[in-house]
């Protein structure tokens, strides 16, 4: 699928609106209005599609939080560079999240993470 780069700009502003809406303002139903109906969820620990999601965000969201380090967008795929944070005292994990977009709505997910180390043996800037 051929995507413009304004195409490409435009999904990646669907993917800071998700993110604004869900971990940072919490509006779960805001935010799942930026998912297709047929959303696919690769994360084996995370229920699949949209109405498991809600369930899953409005249970798990208290005391969450994200900065956005990076975010690329190229064709219909939009990785999220980000730290993010369980509650606001712990370090957190790096976190790396990729979305597939499809008529301008989040379609499919995959994502890492990685807990940021306290004491890491070989310090280098995480982010």
């Amino acid at each position: 699928m051929t995507v413009s780069q304004d195409q490409a700009e435009q999904n990646k502003a669907v993917v800071r609106e998700f993110f604004q809406k869900v971990f940072i303002d919490h509006q779960v139903d805001a935010g799942l209005e930026l998912m297709h109906d047929n959303y696919i969820q690769h994360n084996q620990m995370v229920p699949g599609g949209k109405e498991a999601m809600r369930g899953a965000f409005k249970k798990g969201l208290e005391g969450v939080s994200t900065e956005i380090k990076q975010i690329i967008a190229e064709g219909d795929r939009v990785a999220v560079h980000h730290h993010f944070k369980f509650n606001p005292d712990s370090l957190g994990a790096i976190v790396i999240d990729i979305f597939r977009l499809k008529d301008g709505k989040l379609a499919e997910h995959w994502d890492v993470m990685s807990p940021v180390p306290e004491n890491p043996p070989f310090p280098k800037p995480l982010f």
